[in-house]
């Protein structure tokens, strides 16, 4: 949440959100939107984190949209995140990557943190693996 949010203000669920495979109704792996997707948000989760999506009740909440409670998402995250891999090294068994976010900030992730992300696939690809 942006900084300034009441956290009891924000929605404790957004969606609708579409199905995209079911892991013998344990597990279900949904389409997140993109901004989430950036935030390095995994698109599974357990059956008890999703519920039944109930349209707005236009009466308490007029005009809100998913839109409008996805983007206070997007706000605050630009300068968090990453731009692009740097490089990387390995300490012991784990792998590190040295990753420069928008805000020119310089980090070491390891590998869980990184996996997910769209500039690993591009620095792998820069180094033919």
């Amino acid at each position: 949440l942006p900084k300034g949010n009441a956290r009891k203000l924000a929605p404790k669920y957004i969606g609708p959100m579409k199905i995209l495979e079911n892991y013998n109704g344990v597990s279900f792996k949904i389409e997140i939107p993109n901004v989430l997707k950036q935030r390095g948000i995994h698109p599974v989760f357990h059956a008890s984190k999703l519920r039944i999506h109930h349209p707005n009740d236009d009466n308490r909440f007029p005009g809100r949209t998913v839109e409008q409670v996805l983007s206070s998402f997007g706000e605050q995250a630009d300068e968090w995140l990453v731009e692009k891999i740097i490089g990387h090294k390995r300490e012991g068994r784990d792998l590190k990557f040295e990753v420069e976010y928008k805000s020119g900030e310089i980090a070491w992730l390891p590998y869980r943190e990184v996996k997910h992300l769209t500039p690993l696939a591009t620095y792998l690809e820069l180094l033919n693996l």
